[in-house]
């Protein structure tokens, strides 16, 4: 027995949504919070007018939202580059659906 092969037309599978991580929205209030608590914990470290014990916690507040703040910028790196693929991946899915004229051509080499 030979197996039909699929044709173009038949070819349309159902794929699994995919996990892209953190969305745009969520990676952006986590860099601006994370960015205005750093600004305000080093301001007062640096006016050093607390006690001793106050500033050494305020400089570790300091240092953690440092952390929290780099891993808002690279998460949001990542959201903004997969939300463009996702948007090539569907605009690739239509245009290889098209028929007749508007059907996409394939690039020469």
């Amino acid at each position: 027995m030979t197996e039909p092969f699929a044709t173009a037309e038949q070819s349309h599978e159902i794929r699994p949504p995919v996990d892209h991580g953190m969305s745009i929205g969520k990676a952006a209030v986590i860099a601006a919070v994370s960015g205005v608590v750093v600004i305000v914990s080093l301001y007062a470290v640096v006016k050093g007018s607390m006690s001793a014990g106050m500033t050494r916690l305020l400089a570790i507040v300091s240092l953690l939202s440092l952390v929290a703040l780099a891993y808002g910028l690279i998460e949001l790196a990542l959201a903004v580059i997969a939300t463009t693929a996702e948007r090539r991946r569907q605009a690739r899915e239509v245009s290889e659906r098209r028929k007749g004229d508007r059907a996409r051509k394939p690039t020469p080499h």
